[in-house]
């Protein structure tokens, strides 16, 4: 700590030096270690004008210095003064011809222009004269970044996968691999490609990371969490692999797992309100709505303007049948932020089951407004209307769903209601169309209707699709 004021001091000092002399106009001699320091201050206080200020008197004092001319063309970069670098960077290549690092800002400088082919043939031609492989691997990165700004992605995965290939832990190409594999969808190739990585080094959690993902993309999610399980017990500080695990062991609905790697991730990292969130989440699918509480009352404290950590307490409600408060904390939440249909479809509920119908109904349109093409929201209102015994008033919605989204369930809910207001033929007629589209979500008819288990036709049609 006294080291480090000591050195803040002595930068703040050698600042004010400088900054005395431009104003003086004199001339001074810097040593080349203080201008170094200087110009790196500068940048960290984002102040890049000055930076330059220090980098052009440096290059006037210190005339044959590469390194200057490539933090100038670096600073020149950063203002988007492409050309202007480009014509600084010929010139320290007749300095020093051999230097790397400018034939690596050339390559970058041709593609920060978008002069892509210029790019690309540049490296080519690097490429053939390198034996070298750690600078034929930042050729390839280079490449790599070129075909993503050209956005192709099927080229940069092919280059970066020549890199691994090369060294199977490189931290860099590890690290972008994966938005190649995610657009192009080849996912069987990156679970081929990161199992080989791994098999030659077992210890390279960004490769577990990776394969977890595909893994996932591909379905097979018991073998993705355990590879992102092991991309954090191989690197206990990364953030990425827990809060990926859990996400994903939530989605499959293993609450208990995804439980365990939320409060892992909280006892290494601390309190962080989304996690504590999605921890309460995972109490209440375990239906624990004591801890659900306790750990978004948490959030809430960390972030007093979270409309989420409202809309779970209101869901804790809302279960409980604790109908008063959980259109309270609903209503907070939608305060907060209104453009959510959840919320509408959640208030609405709490309302429908308070018999206050005509607020339910406010909240369902407001629902179905705000998510048109959210099937399930239009379902939830139709079977709003059906346990009302209004069945017309629930087919005139399901005819107004049908502008904006399908599915199954809207079909199924469209037979219910048909049978139920005796157009039986044709309710018969949509439930066929609904068992061919998707013969398990049957269930969902004797949910809204148990009264059908024992009617004769509707067995019939649903045992005649079931053999078909």
């Amino acid at each position: 700590m006294r080291r480090n004021y000591r050195r803040d001091t002595a930068l703040h000092s050698l600042a004010n030096e400088f900054e005395s002399m431009n104003k003086r106009g004199g001339q001074v001699y810097f040593e080349d270690r203080h201008l170094f320091q200087l110009i790196g201050f500068y940048e960290n206080e984002y102040s890049f004008e000055k930076a330059m200020e220090v980098t052009d008197f440096a290059l006037d004092q210190y005339q044959y210095r590469v390194d200057f001319y490539i933090i100038k063309i670096r600073l020149l970069m950063k203002f988007g003064e492409y050309d202007a670098a480009l014509n600084l960077l010929e010139q320290a290549e007749n300095i020093s011809p051999g230097e790397w690092d400018l034939k690596l800002m050339k390559c970058r400088i041709f593609s920060k222009m978008k002069d892509y082919p210029s790019a690309l043939n540049y490296i080519r031609e690097l490429r053939l004269l390198q034996n070298n492989e750690l600078d034929m691997i930042d050729l390839m990165l280079e490449e790599a970044f070129v075909y993503e700004k050209m956005k192709d992605f099927s080229q940069m995965y092919r280059v970066l996968k020549e890199v691994l290939e090369l060294r199977p832990d490189h931290p860099e190409a590890l690290e972008h691999i994966w938005m190649s594999v995610e657009i192009c969808k080849n996912y069987e190739d990156s679970i081929a490609l990161h199992e080989s990585l791994l098999n030659k080094n077992p210890y390279t959690y960004q490769a577990w990371y990776n394969l977890g993902h595909a893994y996932s993309c591909t379905g097979d999610y018991n073998k993705a969490i355990a590879a992102l399980e092991y991309s954090f017990i191989i690197n206990p500080e990364f953030e990425f692999g827990y809060k990926d695990c859990a996400d994903l062991c939530f989605q499959v609905k293993n609450y208990e797992k995804a439980l365990d790697v939320y409060l892992e991730y909280l006892d290494i990292f601390g309190p962080e309100s989304e996690v504590l969130i999605s921890l309460g989440q995972c109490y209440i699918s375990l239906k624990d709505y004591r801890e659900a509480r306790k750990v978004l009352r948490k959030s809430s404290k960390l972030d007093p303007y979270s409309d989420e950590v409202y809309f779970y307490l209101g869901l804790c409600d809302l279960y409980q049948k604790r109908y008063p408060a959980a259109v309270m904390n609903f209503l907070k939440a939608i305060k907060i932020e209104d453009r959510r249909e959840e919320y509408y479809a959640a208030i609405a509920d709490a309302y429908n089951a308070l018999e206050e119908y005509e607020k339910a109904d406010y909240y369902f349109r407001k629902a179905t407004e705000t998510g048109p093409e959210q099937a399930d929201i239009w379902c939830n209102y139709a079977v709003f209307y059906l346990n009302l015994g209004e069945y017309k008033q629930a087919l005139r919605i399901l005819d107004e769903a049908e502008y904006y989204t399908c599915s199954p369930e809207l079909l199924y809910c469209r037979a219910t209601a048909l049978i139920l207001d005796s157009r039986k033929e044709e309710g018969l007629a949509i439930l066929h169309d609904a068992l061919i589209d998707d013969i398990d979500a049957v269930r969902q008819l004797f949910h809204w209707a148990p009264q059908l288990k024992t009617d004769r036709d509707v067995m019939a049609i649903i045992d005649y699709v079931s053999k078909e």
